[in-house]
């Protein structure tokens, strides 16, 4: 093998450092504008055609609630039993 590389050597200088590091935040800048956009779409509450549509949303939300609230009480409830009869021994 010969000493000479076959790859071309890149002279970096402040400018083109600087310039490489300006076009990087932009990147990352739209990267993140497009994940908040992408979040924003994911996440958003479904548009109702219909006030009864609407309704039936709202519904659905308050069902869910409660089954958690309700699902967290039971787990709780579980958790102190656990820990009461183990201080009966």
């Amino acid at each position: 093998m010969d000493s000479q590389s076959s790859t071309p050597t890149v002279i970096y200088t402040m400018e083109s450092i600087a310039r490489l590091r300006e076009e990087k935040k932009a990147e990352v800048r739209s990267s993140r504008e497009r994940i908040q956009e992408l979040a924003e779409d994911l996440f958003a509450p479904q548009q109702s055609k219909s006030k009864m549509d609407n309704l039936l949303q709202h519904v659905n939300a308050g069902i869910a609630a409660y089954d958690g609230i309700r699902t967290g009480m039971m787990v709780l409830q579980r958790i102190r039993g656990f820990f009461r009869k183990r201080k009966k021994r």
